[in-house]
């Protein structure tokens, strides 16, 4: 009979931290790549010095709430991984302006001010079955340009987040701490335990 390895919970963390890194490291990309599509939807039906804003918010309506949805899980994904890269190490990351801890307070800061217009998007979304309530006429420039603006900086800080990231994607204080960390009862290496039959 051969022996047989046992995980501690030591490898079983750092097995499902690995594979959460993948996966964060797939939606920085994805999220960067949409928030910039979006943004640029946005200005193109928004038209030169956003004078079309009716046909913005005709055309756009009925992808405010998947693309507030979609973009809402991703900056969660996102941020989640992000600080879960430095969670060993996260005051002396920000005080030191570690890349990944930028990268996580960009990610947050996104995160906050996408939250911040959700009221808009809200409006956008029921804009054609609307009343005069949620859009008086002529209210289109007063909500749409803190919303157009405030989507721009969510773009650019996602941008700047990913682009950090992406350039050192081998940076993950919390797992290196997770390698050094001892489990009681249990060696730290990789060695095979003999159990008796």
């Amino acid at each position: 009979m051969e022996p047989r390895q046992l995980w501690t919970t030591r490898d079983v963390a750092i097995r499902v931290h690995s594979s959460f890194r993948v996966i964060g490291l797939f939606c920085h990309g994805f999220l960067a790549g949409f928030a910039v599509w979006n943004i640029i939807v946005v200005y193109v039906l928004a038209g030169e010095q956003m004078t079309t804003l009716p046909n913005l918010l005709q055309q756009y309506h009925l992808l405010a709430y998947p693309a507030q949805s979609l973009l809402y899980l991703l900056l969660a994904i996102s941020t989640v991984s992000a600080f879960d890269r430095f969670a060993s190490m996260a005051l002396r990351g920000f005080l030191t302006l570690d890349p990944v801890a930028l990268a996580s307070f960009l990610y947050f800061i996104a995160l906050i001010l996408s939250l911040s217009q959700q009221m808009a998007s809200d409006r956008i979304n029921l804009y054609p079955t609307a009343n005069e309530t949620l859009w008086p006429p002529g209210s289109e420039q007063q909500i749409l340009r803190p919303w157009i603006v405030v989507n721009l900086v969510v773009a650019l800080s996602v941008g700047l987040a990913w682009a950090v990231v992406s350039t050192r994607p081998d940076i993950d204080y919390t797992e290196e701490f997770l390698m050094t960390m001892e489990v009681e009862g249990y060696p730290r290496g990789d060695e095979n335990l003999d159990i008796p039959a």
